[in-house]
């Protein structure tokens, strides 16, 4: 029992045409955006879309190294400073620090104006942030 057009391709079956789905652009694409940003008891914008553009959002890393007791995120909000996304939530102990990425396939598509930010809850709660995609 075989797919009438199974010769066309090689390996896992594609769900959906691979030309939708934006993950290896051509050189019109957009702009690259790849950024990182600190934070240490405070909120700290990683990246804001630029107008009229949206953000393809392909993957985040967010690591912690913290020496105090603490909690921190990592979200997108909107252009009201609402938080719409909670990407990573954390609570760790002092001297316990964690690594996390997270790669979006289709990319997260972002729109104008929104903000990608990182929050740590205390001093000594120290948090950094990386992006990377493309803005459109």
């Amino acid at each position: 029992m075989g797919e009438p057009n199974q010769v066309k391709w090689r390996g896992i079956r594609p769900v959906e045409p691979r030309e939708a789905i934006p993950i290896q652009p051509y050189t019109d694409f957009g702009t690259q955006v790849a950024k990182d940003n600190y934070a240490n008891n405070s909120t700290v914008i990683i990246h804001t879309v630029t107008s009229g553009k949206n953000l393809y959002l392909c993957s985040v890393a967010f690591s912690v190294y913290p020496t105090v007791d603490g909690s921190g995120s990592f979200n997108i909000r909107d252009d009201n400073d609402n938080i719409k996304h909670i990407l990573f939530q954390i609570q760790r102990q002092a001297n316990d620090g964690t690594m996390v990425t997270l790669t979006f396939n289709p990319p997260f598509v972002i729109p104008e104006g929104w903000d990608i930010i990182i929050w740590s809850s205390t001093t000594g709660f120290r948090l950094r942030g990386f992006i990377f995609g493309y803005e459109v």
